[in-house]
Formats: structure tokens, sequence, C-alpha cells
């Protein structure tokens, strides 16, 4: 893996943590172990994927799989793009890694808008991409607005707080 990745991996996870403790503590019930294990995880087979224009999505939750972390696997698979289907008073560890791996460009703090202005100037080469990037772009708002309802703090706070 590359140490970028390393980088930004260990960020996501302080973000990750951060939020679901602050969240634990008005009431979730979030694993931390397996947030911290995803979120340290979620990229790590980014480096072959991008050597084999392979979806590390897909690679990395295999290979997680193989490995016997079923649990991690399945976050791992949606810390781009999360299920439809998921609950809409609760807030999963999936939903805490995905959106942790959102507010980290790289290695800093960064607000929604910045991250996903990253994304569209690195991987939006064709209408069918960038509307797909929106449409995460999108989820990603609504998702932001479902963790900081519970919680007395601001979004923007976050790279303060930690």
């Amino acid at each position: 893996m590359w140490d970028h990745i390393i980088q930004h991996s260990l960020k996501v996870a302080q973000v990750a943590l951060f939020l679901a403790k602050a969240l634990n503590r008005t009431g979730e019930r979030l694993d931390l172990d397996l947030i911290e294990a995803s979120s340290l995880l979620h990229d790590i087979t980014k480096k072959q994927s991008i050597e084999n224009n392979e979806d590390h999505v897909i690679t990395g939750a295999a290979l997680l799989k193989d490995l016997g972390y079923d649990r991690v696997s399945k976050i791992v698979k949606y810390h781009v793009r999360l299920p439809r289907r998921r609950p809409l008073h609760r807030i999963t560890e999936a939903e805490i890694v995905n959106y942790a791996d959102k507010r980290v460009l790289h290695d800093r703090i960064v607000a929604l808008k910045e991250r996903f202005a990253d994304v569209k100037l690195r991987y939006a080469k064709n209408k069918h991409t960038l509307d797909r990037i929106n449409a995460t772009e999108e989820e990603s708002i609504k998702l932001e607005h479902k963790i900081f309802s519970k919680l007395s703090i601001d979004p923007g706070d976050i790279g303060n707080l930690l």
C-alpha cells in the first residue's frame, strides 16, 4: 500500500472513531472496533486496483472476506456507495466509515463540497461517471444531516475537535 493511502486511512479512522464515540454518547450502539478496522482497511486494495484497473471496493471486500473478516468486508464494500436499504433512524458502522472517507481528502479533513470537487476533477471523465458522482454527493449530504442531527456539533468543527 502506498504511504499516502496509509495516511488517508489513518485520518479516516480518526474521523470515524471521533464520530462513533460522540454518537454512542447520544445512545447509538456503534461497534468501535469494527469501525476502526474497517476504516483502516477500506482502501486495502487501492494500489492493486489502480495498477490493474479494478474496482477497489470489490477487490478489497473480496480479500477481507477470503481472510475471514466478513463484517469488515461488508463495510469496505459500501465505503464508496451505501446500500439503498438501510435503517432510517439508526446510524450504522458502514455509514460512519462511508462518511468519514468522504470527509478526508488525502490526509486532510475537508468539507464534502471540497472532497467531491476533487473526485469530479480526477474521475468524472464522462457524463455517466459525473452523474454517479453527483448522486453519491447528494447521498453524502443526506448522510451528513442524519449524523449531525444527533450531535451538538457542526460538520465543520470536526477538524478543530480532533
